[in-house]
């Protein structure tokens, strides 16, 4: 059940917005429609879309009201009433049963209809189509305009498909869009916007394995920021979070693309280092150590170190051993005063 207080979902606010773009399109469409049927001389056609567009212009009042499911089934009911009205007056020679098709699409969109109630009413307007070959084969009014007829039929198909095309494919794109949002959070510790554990993992034996492939050396780092929980009692939780989310930014701008850097859990953090051998790694690390300790606050009294431990990761060493020997360096590290790095010795 949905909180009172909860935040519109901001897809269907992106949806919103389609749906109000489209009820324009359908309400200045049907603006057209009373002028052409005014001037054919069907003047209760005329009057049926002065009533579509009051009928549009109260969907759109809806719409910005966040009624959009109320707003979805009134468009449908309008466009089949409409669809159905037309061609029992004037025939289906000018196409205007294809807007059923549109109207069954709307329905779909309409999110607190369940998926079975939603496909038997789309269902229905469906078989309407089809009924209208059926039953309004011979117009009950006839028009002196009848060499136009498939001009007409051509271009309501394509006014009818138009709108579909675009809310589909904009729908599209905002699926598209969420899809990568939702990859993005499943990845990423919410925070630092680093890798979180769980997706690291796969991440970390594909390195593993590209390394050992191309005989390149790998090197796995610990990291733990000094005295963090007496600074974090100190200044508060709020200072924690923002020291954590600077440390982040720092091994980040120090990394290259290819290294993959893991908040592994509280002010812990996890580097792998692919092509990096333990000089190298060595040398890299002092200069995040560096850039680190350098750090300002705008508590001027705040500065903040960071210890590392660092294992090579050896051919036919699984990665909770090489994981063990960096953390046992990173706790060398600590005893030896923190604020340095350690190595862990070479090991198969």
């Amino acid at each position: 059940m949905d909180h009172p207080h909860k935040q519109p979902n901001e897809v269907e606010q992106l949806k919103n917005q389609l749906l109000k773009q489209v009820a324009w399109y359908c309400m200045g469409l049907h603006a057209c429609l009373i002028i052409t049927f005014l001037y054919v001389g069907v003047e209760l056609l005329a009057i049926v879309n002065i009533m579509s567009v009051a009928t549009w212009w109260f969907g759109i009042k809806l719409l910005e009201r966040a009624q959009q499911s109320l707003a979805l089934r009134i468009f449908s009911l309008e466009v089949t009433i409409h669809s159905i009205l037309v061609c029992a007056i004037i025939g289906i020679d000018y196409g205007f049963q294809f807007y059923l098709w549109a109207a069954s699409c709307l329905l779909l969109l309409d999110t607190q209809l369940k998926l079975k109630q939603a496909v038997l009413w789309c269902t229905m307007i469906i078989i309407m189509f089809a009924c209208t070959y059926l039953v309004f084969e011979q117009p009950t009014q006839h028009i002196n305009y009848d060499q136009f007829a498939p001009y007409l039929h051509f271009l309501n198909v394509v006014v009818c498909g138009i709108p579909m095309i675009y809310t589909i494919g904009l729908i599209r794109e905002i699926t598209i869009g969420q899809q990568d949002e939702l990859e993005m959070l499943a990845a990423h510790d919410s925070l630092t916007h680093l890798f979180n554990r769980r997706y690291a993992h796969n991440l970390i034996q594909q390195a593993y394995r590209s390394c050992m492939n191309n005989q390149q050396p790998i090197c796995v780092v610990m990291a733990d920021i000094d005295h963090f929980k007496r600074v974090n009692d100190q200044y508060g939780h709020e200072q924690g979070d923002e020291i954590i989310e600077r440390v982040a930014q720092c091994l980040t701008q120090h990394l290259n693309n290819a290294d993959i850097a893991v908040r592994w859990g509280g002010e812990e953090f996890l580097l792998v280092l692919p092509g990096y051998s333990m000089l190298k790694a060595q040398k890299h690390l002092e200069i995040i150590r560096q850039a680190i300790e350098a750090m300002t606050f705008t508590n001027a009294a705040l500065q903040i170190t960071m210890s590392f431990g660092v294992a090579q990761w050896q051919a036919k060493c699984d990665f909770e051993t090489v994981l063990k020997q960096a953390d046992i360096a990173l706790y060398k590290s600590k005893h030896k005063g923190r604020n340095t790095i350690t190595s862990a010795p070479n090991s198969h």
